[in-house]
């Protein structure tokens, strides 16, 4: 039997649970359809012998008083439901032969970078003036036919504060020359200068805390269960078919997934995105190890994130093409490494710890990862521990996550964790908008198009709300 509905989300990540939410209180009647048993998509967390893990994200941004998050938090009602833990400072990056701290404050941080560079004083107050004080469009306009290595050069002169300021791109898996300088900046506004926000508990309680809020309005959320085509008539949306439960009829459709999938194989005929897809550059994936530790590391001052590189050639670090041999793991100069358990406790059984080593890394096939993963695992903990000497026999439980175990759990093909690769030619708003060529067919996630690029759970959750209002104009 088919149920019916005003509309339709495939994918319960945060871009799908928060146009879920805007269209449930707007009053419509809502389905989001999600293949896990758990809402988040890659903004979730897990459970290893009372240890608690984050899959993907490691500390949310733009929570400021007017920050993009707050505001739509605030407007679902939920700002002053969410418990927010905040640590300064958030980052610590270590090169060669610097240690520089990012902070809560902005000003600090700005002060943080310009101690270490006093000559590049102005021109690191320029760059951030820029960047702190432009909107949107502004940025855009500047911006979005530039590379963020363009930006650095445009003001900085010193190539070790280039490389300091590249190494935040690792929140976008490129490097600065590739990267769109429009999208890099607002990685800064959004996330590097307004971050280290920490959901009490864990990241789950994010999805968890929008999933309440969605039911709480009237809408129905379908976990554990896959959707499997688009239904269509006349290049009109009818519905979509599931896996378990027959079909969901309804007006509007929202694919929150991987565009690959939702153009090439969920959808039951031809259209305009099929060939556009197919030609796009996607984001790259990663090896992630998630580490249970025996005790709590002595990491002074306790911050959330370290982004370790043994070599200020951060270009050789998250350029991919540059590896000419194709190795699984392009390079081991660097890696970003997340220490949640150091500001909440909660995480972990008394006394102990947890640790997240991540670093990009290729697609393969299983029997190439089942064969390299203990290899590979093991060059990561010797390489971290010449920062954190006690590493190796701290600890008591690993987690190894490929490219593999990505593309298994959320679909993205060959595992992507940005949606679309954030280079300039990419993040127009035409090439992939809200609206399809397909009658009623929206899109909202990491895989839309809207100018900003991939920066951030943030961007994700202004795709689901403008989403939303573009189908509830439509409904009229």
């Amino acid at each position: 039997m088919s149920e019916k509905y005003d509309v339709a989300i495939i994918g319960a990540g945060i871009g799908g649970l928060v146009c879920g939410c805007y269209l449930a209180k707007a009053g419509l009647k809502v389905i989001i359809v999600e293949q896990q048993n758990k809402p988040g998509g890659y903004c979730t967390s897990f459970e290893r012998q009372g240890y608690r893990f984050d899959v993907g994200v490691h500390y949310l941004g733009s929570l400021r008083e007017k920050g993009v998050l707050s505001e739509i938090l605030r407007g679902l009602d939920l700002l002053d439901r969410i418990k927010l833990i905040r640590n300064d400072p958030t980052d610590r990056i270590i090169t060669p032969d610097k240690t520089i701290f990012i902070r809560k404050d902005q000003n600090k941080t700005i002060n943080e970078l310009i101690s270490h560079f006093p000559k590049e004083k102005e021109n690191i107050k320029r760059l951030f003036n820029l960047i702190i004080n432009e909107d949107f469009l502004s940025l855009y306009s500047k911006l979005r036919n530039r590379t963020f290595q363009d930006l650095l050069d445009i003001f900085l002169t010193d190539h070790k504060l280039k490389a300091i300021l590249s190494t935040m791109l690792g929140n976008l898996g490129l490097s600065s020359s590739q990267s769109s300088g429009f999208v890099g900046a607002i990685i800064y506004k959004e996330f590097v200068l307004d971050g280290g926000y920490y959901p009490k508990g864990g990241i789950q309680n994010l999805p968890d805390l929008l999933a309440e809020k969605f039911r709480e309005y009237g809408g129905v959320l379908l976990l554990s269960n896959r959707v499997t085509r688009i239904m269509t008539k006349q290049k009109k949306v009818m519905g979509v078919k599931l896996q378990d439960k027959g079909c969901i009829v309804s007006k509007f459709v929202v694919s929150n997934v991987d565009a690959h999938l939702t153009f090439n194989t969920l959808l039951d005929c031809e259209c305009n995105e099929r060939k556009v897809v197919n030609k796009l550059k996607i984001s790259n994936s990663a090896f992630v190890v998630y580490l249970g530790l025996k005790k709590q590391l002595n990491i002074k001052p306790k911050h959330f994130t370290t982004w370790f590189f043994s070599t200020y050639d951060i270009e050789k670090c998250y350029n991919f093409q540059s590896d000419k041999k194709k190795q699984l793991i392009p390079s081991f100069d660097y890696l970003l490494c997340s220490f949640p358990s150091l500001i909440d406790k909660s995480l972990v059984p008394s006394g102990k710890g947890i640790m997240r080593i991540f670093v990009g890394a290729r697609y393969a096939s299983v029997k190439m990862w089942e064969n390299s993963k203990n290899e590979l695992y093991n060059k990561i903990i010797t390489r971290a521990s010449r920062m954190l000497p006690d590493l190796a026999e701290s600890i008591e439980l690993k987690v190894i996550g490929t490219p593999r175990s990505f593309y298994n759990y959320t679909s993205n093909r060959n595992g992507a964790l940005f949606g679309w690769q954030a280079l300039p030619s990419q993040t127009s708003k035409s090439i992939f908008p809200y609206q399809t060529s397909i009658k009623n067919l929206y899109l909202s996630g990491h895989w839309v198009t809207n100018g900003m690029g991939q920066s951030g759970i943030s961007v994700v959750a202004l795709s689901g709300r403008e989403a939303a209002k573009i189908i509830v104009s439509a409904k009229g």
